[in-house]
């Protein structure tokens, strides 16, 4: 994806979260929709991430939602993910007005997962993970393990933690393991 077409998507996202707090503009979004790059109608996992700037270099995460998979254009996931990933992350609360400033955008698009036989395939920083056992399901972003200096047994175990399972389900047969590389791109490059 090139440069500008990433720069339209993250203008789209804040944009979209804009608008919900009553700051109305569909600047991005009329220019996107004349857009001729075929990028933005693909159908593609994506994530939109919020970190919240708390110091002169320190972020905290502030919300994040995504789709493993594509169900909607990339225009629409942007704009739809962005609003939830503000209002709707059950961690938590809704972004305020006043923080608007300090939030910085994030946006994950997504390959499509394969399935890997052994945890030793995973490539730290590369791979996204999904781990799944039965009906319990968990995901990892590639930059997440890098984020907290995880090696793959810490990501892993995080990784049931985060779907609900022991920390050491993911030894079992019956647990799954895919992964997959996303193209990350936020507002402070």
């Amino acid at each position: 994806m090139r440069t500008t077409e990433q720069s339209m998507l993250l203008s789209l996202a804040r944009e979209s979260i804009c608008s919900s707090l009553g700051l109305v503009s569909t600047e991005v979004f009329d220019s996107i929709s004349k857009s001729a790059s075929p990028i933005y109608q693909q159908q593609r996992g994506l994530f939109v991430t919020l970190k919240k700037l708390d110091g002169e270099s320190s972020y905290s995460l502030r919300g994040c939602i995504g789709n493993i998979f594509g169900f909607a254009s990339l225009v629409e996931s942007v704009i739809d993910l962005a609003r939830e990933a503000a209002f709707h992350d059950p961690r938590f609360p809704p972004v305020r007005l006043d923080e608007l400033p300090s939030l910085v955008i994030e946006i994950s698009v997504l390959s499509r997962p394969r399935r890997v036989d052994s945890y030793e395939e995973i490539r730290i920083g590369t791979d996204g993970v999904i781990l799944s056992k039965g009906t319990n399901r968990a995901v990892f972003l590639p930059q997440v393990a890098v984020e907290q200096g995880w090696d793959r047994q810490e990501m892993l175990e995080g990784l049931c933690m985060k779907a609900g399972l022991s920390p050491n389900a993911w030894r079992e047969s019956r647990c799954v393991l895919e992964v997959f590389q996303a193209e990350v791109f936020s507002e402070e490059e």
